[in-house]
Order: C-alpha cells, then structure tokens, then sequence
C-alpha cells in the first residue's frame, strides 16, 4: 500500500510544488511590472519603488496598490501640512506668514479630498475616486506657485514628493478595472 502510494501520489506532490514554485515566481514579476509601471510616471522612481515596497505585500491588486499610494499621500499630507504651520508660526513677517496661511488652507483641502478618495475607493465608487484625484495636484500647486520665491529647498522636497504620491494614487487607480 504505501509503495502505491508513494509511486503515485508522490509525483503528484512535486509537480503541484513546481507549478506552484513557478506561479508564484510569475506573480512576483508580474507585482514588480505593476509597481515600475507606475512608477515610470513620477518625477523620483526610487522613491515610488522605496515607498511601495515598505507598504505592500504581495500580490498586488490594484485596488490594494490604490489604497496603499491613497493612505501614504495622506499621511504626506498631514506631515506636510504640520511642517507648513510650523514655518507659519516662524515667519518674521506678515507676507510670509500669509502666504502659509494659504498654503495651510491648500494642503487642508488636499487632506479632504484624499479623505474622501480613500471613502470612495472603499464604498468602489470608482467615478467618486477618480474625481477626487483629479483635484489633488491643483493644491500642491497652489501652494507651490504662492511660496514662489519664498519656498525653502524643504518645502519643495516635501511638494515633490506629495505630487509624486498624488501620480502614484491616480495610476494605480487607472489600473482598477471597472
């Protein structure tokens, strides 16, 4: 009986542990295109892969890569919009401090607007989600154009790298099929 067994079900086992050696092998390859796909399309591709790679895990789906993009912009977001009040309330003078104001009122529609991208996405309110991102570089570059001059190197690091989230969000979001 066990020789039976062993003659038959044994390569049986093997074969199911090469296929699924192979498939697994294929989904990594097939996560990495997805992922330096999108990347291809931001202003800094190590820092789209860098940050992909911390917060996923494979497979990736695009509703996963999605949100994964969506919740790290946010968070950005959020940091940002802390290092804007920040500078506000270090500004010397009235002008600078105005124009932080405005910054800070950007970035807290930028806030919202990923709030309420992340709800759409959820409820697979695609329309919804795709509306939403299509508002988010307009805030970041409200803010930028209003610093103007008196942007720091900061600022347009953390402004770069917002807008990178925001390209990251949106084309993983055009990968959703609908």
């Amino acid at each position: 009986m066990a020789s039976f067994f062993n003659s038959y079900f044994l390569p049986f086992v093997l074969v199911a542990n090469i296929f699924n050696f192979q498939t697994s092998l294929c989904d990594t390859s097939a996560d990495e295109a997805l992922i330096a796909g999108i990347c291809r399309q931001v202003q800094d591709p190590p820092f789209c892969l860098n940050t992909f790679r911390q917060i996923l895990a494979h497979p990736y789906v695009p509703e996963e890569v999605t949100r994964a993009a969506i919740a790290q912009s946010l968070q950005n977001a959020n940091n940002n919009r802390a290092f804007i009040e920040a500078a506000k309330a270090a500004a010397k003078d009235k002008e600078t401090q105005d124009l932080y104001v405005i910054c800070d009122s950007s970035y807290g529609l930028l806030i919202t607007v990923l709030q309420d991208a992340a709800q759409s996405l959820a409820k697979k309110d695609y329309n919804g989600l795709e509306n939403d991102l299509s508002k988010c570089p307009k805030f970041v570059s409200d803010c930028q154009n209003v610093l103007g001059r008196k942007t720091t190197p900061e600022m347009l690091d953390r402004s770069r790298k917002q807008f990178d989230l925001i390209i990251m969000s949106k084309a993983a979001e055009d990968l959703i099929k609908k």
